[in-house]
């Protein structure tokens, strides 16, 4: 990137509100249905149907709007943004131009940096086309599906703030349950306008717009790649056109995709067959209620209130479920550490190996206290604690029960594992030479051989200083 040019990046992000049935209608929202099956006159546009605003999404969309610290208008109404495309069946997609839900919000960087939110509108989604070799299939069963477009300020001045915004932004609203902005789904999609200005010059640049970035890492490399595209062309005295253009995965560069189009080009007038809506204060009240504690605040908090790094609390907030188990687990065990390096350890990699996440985990907080407990007891070592919880992670089974069932009591008393200890000294005359040579680590070798015989039972701290006192005996 040249130092001679200011970078500004604007992001528009599309999240799909988490409703049963599509914006206007009543036809589920279900992923990954056969196609066209999830369709009916309203989302086909067939002439004479009306639609119905479904409350859920204006609820949820009222939401996310106030996690944003927006400005809610409290009357709104739906525009006709008006362009032709094969998947958008009635000519035009129904939106919010004029008067949006919710208007001049930020999101706050980790950084301290706060980023401005234009507007946030409710839209309708339109449908999908499949591409063949010689011909493209429709597949009408997102049409309808209920959108909320996020739009920022070009407040952003690098690819790597544009990657922190949306981190911030998808975890605010999965924390309200706006959305699960699952981008393998496309619950989430981001689009990016990018342009480059000579340094200190007021006037922003000619915006380029970003597309087809399927994850956050793609928005950043796309936006890296262009911003040192348009910062060659310029130093060479060349011109950036509006355009958009699409950002290609494998060949990690963008390419052009099409004229950029303004506002005025979509003919956007009031919607005629949806009325102006009033936003009762009760219902912003009921919504303000539900927004809770933010993922920022909350991290902040975790490390001051459980004296966490920063580095845990942000794995911590990182998904509101696993904070919540978190703060659940410190009410049944005053533990705040202890819980959280057996949550990031074991627990995470555990739950990362299951098809469905999170949501597969039945074991209760107050059980997984007890084994957490258990191992800072020395009742179990490490290796038991992730067996019992292996075992009780999607079952919740008793955890005393597993305990037993499996034999995972640790063995913690000298006299039992002295002849271990001694038996391991004896067999391995080279690894006893190599510690009394000076290489300390060769008595961890010495402990896995305990610990094979004890088949894990044995407690690993005491059987390291029983082989160190005896080995330092027989220098003696």
């Amino acid at each position: 990137m040249s130092k001679d040019f200011d970078t500004v990046i604007g992001l528009e992000v599309h999240v799909q509100l988490s409703t049963e049935t599509k914006i206007f209608c009543a036809c589920s929202t279900e992923f990954n249905c056969p196609p066209n099956t999830n369709i009916c006159p309203v989302c086909c546009g067939y002439p004479g149907v009306l639609p119905v605003l479904n409350k859920r999404a204006l609820e949820l969309s009222l939401r996310v709007g106030l996690a944003l610290n927006c400005r809610i208008n409290k009357t709104i109404y739906f525009e006709r943004k008006n362009y032709f495309y094969p998947d958008l069946p009635k000519g035009y997609q129904i939106s919010q131009f004029e008067l949006p839900i919710a208007e001049q919000g930020k999101v706050d960087l980790p950084s301290g940096k706060q980023i401005g939110i234009t507007r946030a509108h409710m839209e309708e989604d339109a449908g999908k086309l499949i591409h063949k070799e010689k011909y493209s299939l429709v597949d009408l069963n997102r049409c309808g599906i209920p959108l909320l477009e996020i739009v920022s300020e070009p407040d952003m001045q690098s690819p790597e703030e544009a990657f922190q915004y949306l981190t911030q932004l998808k975890r605010i609203v999965q924390y309200v349950g706006g959305s699960s902005c699952d981008m393998e789904k496309g619950f989430l999609r981001c689009d990016a306008n990018i342009s480059l200005k000579p340094k200190g010059r007021k006037e922003f640049g000619t915006k380029v717009e970003l597309k087809n970035m399927n994850s956050f890492k793609g928005v950043k490399d796309a936006l890296e790649y262009e911003q040192k595209r348009q910062a060659e062309v310029l130093s060479r005295g060349g011109k950036i056109y509006q355009e958009t253009r699409l950002w290609d995965e494998s060949a990690k560069k963008t390419k052009v995709m099409r004229s950029k189009e303004e506002s005025h080009d979509y003919r956007y007038f009031p919607e005629p067959d949806l009325v102006n809506f009033t936003i009762a204060g009760e219902m912003v009240a009921e919504q303000e209620k539900l927004v809770g504690e933010l993922p920022l605040t909350r991290k902040n908090r975790f490390i001051e209130q459980y004296q966490l790094s920063e580095k845990e609390a942000e794995v911590l907030i990182s998904d509101r479920w696993l904070a919540d188990f978190f703060e659940s687990c410190c009410l049944a065990l005053n533990d705040a550490k202890k819980i959280s390096n057996l949550l990031l350890g074991p627990f995470l990699e555990l739950v990362n190996g299951l098809e469905q996440g999170f949501a597969q985990v039945k074991i209760s907080p107050e059980s997984f206290a007890v084994i957490v407990s258990y191992f800072s007891q020395g009742k179990i070592n490490n290796l038991g604690a992730k067996q019992v919880l292996t075992k009780a992670l999607t079952t919740n089974e008793d955890i005393d029960g597993i305990i037993e069932k499996e034999g995972l009591v640790q063995v913690s008393g000298e006299e039992e594992l002295l002849a271990f200890a001694l038996e391991a000294i004896d067999s391995n005359p080279a690894a006893v030479t190599d510690y009394l040579s000076g290489k300390k680590g060769a008595v961890m070798f010495l402990v896995g051989c305990v610990m094979k015989k004890t088949r894990g039972k044995a407690n690993p701290k005491i059987v390291k200083e029983l082989l160190e006192k005896n080995i330092n005996k027989r220098k003696g």
